[in-house]
């Protein structure tokens, strides 16, 4: 971890004054003498100052930061991280003092001696350890810091285990109840340590991290036989999935332009394994679209994945960098790559989308994201105009009279950003597997066209360029569907654009661009149900919903 004279000398004087504090803490709780308290409650004042110049001076370097790069912006986030969790330690020290002052001699007694002095021990041993381990270029001396947070809470929770026996006698209730609060306050004390370590660990490794995903990380890079205790390892954050999974790229400290060694993907467990699953899938059905997983590892009900960091621009990103020439590229053998797959993957069962089904799960979290949308019927000069939900259920029965092809094996959240374009090999590969399944391909096409609308670019161009997108994709599916001969593939297009439109405005706060977006799923669905039956088979989707 960096070292910079200005944060790094605040700081040590801010943990002289916390051992300080710490001592006195300790005196008073082994000899009820009030002085001690005094004493260590006096230490308050100068902690705030430490405290408060350490912060100034982190400011001070994040308005620096654009302008020079002397200390990593991670860095800066760790000091500072350290810093509010040392203050929280001084806080709950002084509220343990508060705590025991006005409890009675009997609960000072109760206190057991021998496990007060490992608690305090543990919490000096940390303090002690937090220079070195600031110092030390591995993690190993922070990882230490993060386990006294388990041997506090072993200590702590025998002796409050020991006072729930005896208070269940009904003896020295008020006494035991006051030791209780102060030795559960003891082993709050231990949470503090576990985040200055969490702070040290993840300036070192170049992305704030908390020590389960650290644990996670451990396991899974033993696959490549890494260890980030031993080895200089950069963990770089790659964004979030919807789903709330964080991204990392794991990389060498001494990479060269950015070379990443996997991907570092960690969150609920059962995410995870749906998309392990989908990803051993892939390489069953269709080699080499799909990363190569390295290794998997679950605690609890959270896990972690390590795979293969693929080469290549997302979709999205030349979308919206407006790569035109590297776009039409990409489109082109994302057309072949899926008219490959969907000929390899066909089988005789038909599985149908059931998009408004699909729509209805849905609809509560599109409401909490944007309640204008749940608009009631209207009545205009006799004229009734239905309800949404009465609309949904309308279309579900419409499309239940649909025919359908036989499935082929899809994506499943087959976003912009969840496709890879590598120019140099002109390959495509699929990422964030966790819904593959056998379906209707529509699924797939109109999940990707929606993908595109509603990202949010509003300049002509990029207006213009995204419909243009849309077309594509629509007359791609439009030359599959004669092929096979699909035809109801208009009608489930409207239906699954419909249902994508809608589900997409919980992704987007702009109400306007929200408000576009529901007024094309009604329109589309307003249009199928007014259809008389002679006109189903002629009917196409409108191509003005692709403009704004």
């Amino acid at each position: 971890m960096q070292q910079p004279a200005a944060l790094y000398e605040p700081l040590r004087f801010l943990t002289l004054e916390l051992q300080k504090q710490l001592y006195q803490v300790e005196s008073f709780l082994e000899s009820g003498d009030l002085a001690r308290a005094e004493q260590s409650l006096s230490r308050v004042d100068y902690i705030d100052n430490h405290h408060l110049n350490l912060l100034r001076r982190i400011s001070e370097h994040t308005r620096l930061a654009d302008q020079t790069a002397e200390v990593d912006p991670v860095t800066l986030q760790s000091y500072d991280h350290i810093n509010h969790s040392l203050k929280t330690l001084s806080r709950q020290l002084q509220e343990i003092v508060f705590q025991a002052r006005n409890a009675p001699k009997t609960a000072f007694r109760l206190l057991t001696k021998k496990r007060v002095r490992a608690t305090f021990k543990h919490l000096t041993n940390g303090l002690e350890l937090i220079e070195p381990a600031i110092e030390a270029e591995a993690s190993t001396l922070a990882i230490d810091i993060c386990r006294l947070q388990v041997r506090i809470d072993q200590v702590c929770q025998a002796q409050l285990k020991k006072y729930q026996n005896r208070l269940r006698k009904g003896q020295q209730t008020d006494a035991l109840l006051n030791a209780s609060f102060i030795v559960r306050d003891l082993n709050r004390l231990g949470e503090a340590l576990l985040r200055i370590g969490e702070g040290i660990i993840s300036a070192n490794l170049g992305q704030m991290i908390q020590i389960e995903r650290y644990h996670s990380l451990e396991a899974t890079l033993s696959a490549l036989s890494l260890d980030p205790l031993e080895e200089a390892l950069t963990i770089r954050a790659m964004g979030e999935t919807k789903s709330g999974c964080t991204i990392s790229g794991v990389m060498s400290a001494e990479e060269s332009e950015g070379e990443m060694l996997a991907v570092f993907k960690a969150g609920d467990k059962t995410k995870l394994k749906e998309e392990k699953t989908g990803i051993e899938s892939w390489h069953e059905i269709y080699p080499g679209i799909a990363p190569k997983v390295y290794s998997y590892h679950n605690s609890g009900n959270k896990a972690a994945l390590l795979f293969e960091y693929l080469t290549g621009d997302t979709l999205e990103k030349l979308l919206l960098e407006r790569e035109r020439k590297a776009l039409r590229e990409a489109l082109a053998a994302l057309f072949e790559t899926l008219e490959n797959i969907w000929q390899e993957t066909r089988i005789e069962t038909v599985h149908p989308a059931h998009f408004m089904r699909q729509l209805k799960k849905r609809l509560k979290d599109v409401y909490q994201v944007h309640p204008e949308l749940e608009s009631q019927s209207v009545n205009i000069n006799g004229l009734k105009n239905a309800d949404l939900k009465t609309l949904i259920e309308q279309a579900e029965a419409f499309e239940a009279t649909l025919s359908t092809p036989a499935a082929v094996y899809i994506h499943g959240d087959f976003n912009l950003d969840n496709i890879l374009y590598d120019p140099l090999s002109k390959e495509i590969n699929f990422i964030d597997l966790h819904r593959s399944d056998y379906q209707d391909y529509v699924q797939d096409l109109s999940v990707l066209m929606v993908s595109c609308y509603r990202l949010n670019r509003f300049g002509p161009q990029d207006r213009k360029l995204i419909a243009q997108t849309m077309h594509a994709i629509y007359d791609y599916g439009r030359n599959w569907a004669e092929t096979i001969g699909d035809t109801d593939y208009e009608l489930r297009l409207a239906l699954g654009l419909s249902r994508s439109f809608l589900t997409s405005t919980r992704f987007v706060l702009d109400s306007s661009h929200a408000k576009a977006m529901q007024f094309r799923a009604r329109f589309l669905l307003e249009s199928l149900l007014k259809l008389p039956p002679e006109q189903l088979h002629t009917y196409r989707v409108p191509r003005e919903i692709y403009h704004d």
